[in-house]
């Protein structure tokens, strides 16, 4: 479970495509920040921006080899999550493609993911056009977050058919050996709530 807004699940989303496992994993998007604005000319909360400047600055001293940028307004990903719920559903094939076309428009370009024209070119990057009666329903999205918010409240969050867990961002070692079929239960990792 990720959301495009975190950049832990950035990250960890930049380590699963370096080692050619994004394929391999089924991506379920939460939304854990609704409040956000959908705008780059709107102000985030100062705790909001606290907490982004300390995630990004953790993230650049724990992968040092992904490139990320601090964005100027920390921004709604509820359309982006939409968007990719229902790429995810209809064309599994371009669903890492976009995935990793909205992660870093937002973490490394500082584009805004809430809107239309920027989520058009990351589908255009993917092969893919745009289509206005292509989203999931927010109401889906609102049941998968509520339960998320009830029975995990940390992302990333991957889970195994096992029913093995891999909380937050742990060391890419054991990203890889998790997906890979390791599947062992590391203690919780740093994550966005």
């Amino acid at each position: 479970m990720s959301d495009f807004n975190c950049p832990y699940c950035y990250t960890l989303n930049e380590w699963l495509t370096e080692l050619d496992l994004a394929g391999r994993v089924f991506w379920v998007g939460v939304e854990h920040k609704p409040h956000l604005p959908r705008d780059l000319s709107a102000s985030n909360r100062p705790d909001d921006v606290a907490i982004l400047h300390s995630e990004v600055s953790d993230v650049q001293r724990r992968a040092p080899e992904v490139e990320v940028q601090l964005p100027p307004v920390w921004v709604n990903s509820q359309t982006a999550l939409l968007l990719q719920a229902a790429i995810e559903a209809d064309h599994p094939e371009r669903a890492p493609a976009l995935r990793q076309a909205i992660f870093r428009r937002f973490w490394r370009q500082k584009r805004n993911i809430a809107a239309p024209e920027e989520l058009a070119d990351c589908l255009a990057q993917a092969g893919l056009a745009w289509d206005d009666e292509r989203f999931l329903d927010p109401g889906q999205l609102q049941r998968i977050t509520s339960w998320w918010s009830l029975e995990l409240d940390r992302i990333p969050c991957m889970l195994a058919p096992t029913g093995a867990r891999h909380l937050g961002l742990q060391d890419r070692p054991a990203v890889e050996a998790f997906v890979q079929g390791a599947l062992h239960e590391p203690p919780p990792g740093l994550a966005c709530r």
